[in-house]
């Protein structure tokens, strides 16, 4: 896919062989040089399309103020937007769509509002990808009241929300600590029977736990039968039955992540058991769906036990992975060695090291700095030295 300069080539050939190109051929060439950000041959395109008597149509000029906005030139396609229409011309939804994504990536979120006000006036009715991209602008530069206004805009004109405007709104509200307001939001998603993905769960859970707000993340949401569907209501069961419903690594990794903030060590070793548990479960329903850990849930799981005191559980769990031939990454070998340097266990921080430098996985800057610094600390300081000499004998300073 996307081989535009073979596309180009053979629409070259077929003019060499006197066949001459239609309006859409030409109009796929268009598109090809504006993926190449080749404008000037973009122009050179549209003037031989004017030569042979064609009439540019919409997707042209749709192919042409995308190519426009694709290369960051989104106040030259706006000013191409008003002299097709000075000539003419007739444009539709895809052609205010790009220009206010293209407005939005700019960060002109004001101006894109500006011309969703003036669509209306083209007899063109605003879309929801539109307002969709609007919203996300908007909330992306936390202005969540002109957001809000904005959503109930929609509503009023009889444009229904979908899944990607509520997640949107709701990681707008997530971002800005108004956690009731995504809440409530999700209860009417919920309530329109739209089903929320497995990103709509992680944006909800990621908001609480971010700031160590475990105990909040597993009260935020739980589903409770309401006639022939589902409500989400707060303060009423754990977050583990948000994994009911849809789980995922990524899920459970935010979760482990927010109890070990917290030092509840203990809750996220009964979660990473349930994860094996669900992975066997859903392994005998539907095979390609298992939940099982991977190495980021295992490093986040082994630095919250060494920092919750428990050392000796976590060279169970690191050896176990070693066991079952993970492939383990210098994270979590920096974890393990921050545990071993917090109870001054060095010798063995150093043999972890040597096996690192022996093997595929090479020890990094941050590596050497965690066992440098933990030497230092302890008044160690010729190992210390030793250690830094070695450092920079491996280009690593």
């Amino acid at each position: 896919m996307n081989h535009y300069p073979t596309a180009i080539s053979l629409a070259n050939k077929l003019e060499l062989r006197g066949i001459m190109p239609s309006i859409v051929t030409l109009n796929i060439v268009i598109n090809c040089f504006c993926h190449l950000r080749q404008m000037s041959s973009v122009f050179s395109v549209l003037a031989k399309i004017l030569k042979l008597g064609y009439q540019p149509d919409t997707f042209t000029f749709n192919t042409l103020i995308n190519g426009m906005c694709l290369n960051g030139e989104v106040k030259r396609a706006l000013l191409f937007h008003d002299k097709v229409l000075a000539q003419g011309f007739h444009l539709d939804q895809v052609t205010y769509g790009t220009l206010i994504k293209g407005l939005c990536k700019i960060g002109e979120t004001r101006a894109a509002l500006e011309l969703l006000r003036k669509i209306e006036g083209h007899s063109i009715k605003p879309s929801l990808v539109m307002y969709n991209t609007i919203l996300d602008s908007m909330c992306r530069d936390k202005n969540l009241a002109e957001a809000n206004d904005l959503y109930s805009e929609m509503v009023v004109k009889g444009i229904s929300p979908d899944l990607i405007a509520y997640t949107t709104l709701i990681y707008g509200f997530c971002i800005a600590d108004q956690f009731q307001q995504a809440i409530d939001l999700y209860n009417e998603m919920m309530l329109r029977n739209i089903s929320p993905n497995v990103y709509t769960f992680n944006i909800l859970v990621y908001a609480f736990c971010k700031e160590g707000k475990v105990k909040k993340a597993k009260n935020v949401v739980a589903y409770n039968s309401l006639t022939d569907g589902h409500c989400i209501v707060e303060e009423v069961n754990t977050a583990k039955n948000i994994f009911n419903r849809m789980a995922n690594v990524r899920s459970y990794t935010i979760i482990i992540n927010g109890f070990c903030k917290i030092k509840m060590v203990d809750e996220a070793l009964n979660l990473l058991k349930e994860m094996h548990h669900k992975g066997i479960a859903l392994f005998k329903i539907i095979r390609d769906k298992r939940i099982q850990p991977d190495g980021y849930t295992y490093t986040i799981l082994i630095d919250g036990l060494c920092k919750g005191g428990r050392l000796k559980n976590a060279q169970e769990v690191f050896q176990n992975l070693l066991i079952k031939g993970y492939d383990l990454k210098v994270i979590t070998y920096n974890a393990m060695i921050t545990g071993l340097c917090k109870e001054n266990l060095f010798g063995e921080a150093l043999a972890m090291l040597s096996i690192m430098e022996d093997g595929r996985c090479l020890p990094d800057v941050a590596t050497y700095e965690i066992i440098i610094c933990a030497l230092f600390k302890e008044n160690e300081n010729d190992m210390a030295e030793k250690l830094l000499h070695r450092m920079i004998a491996r280009g690593l300073l």
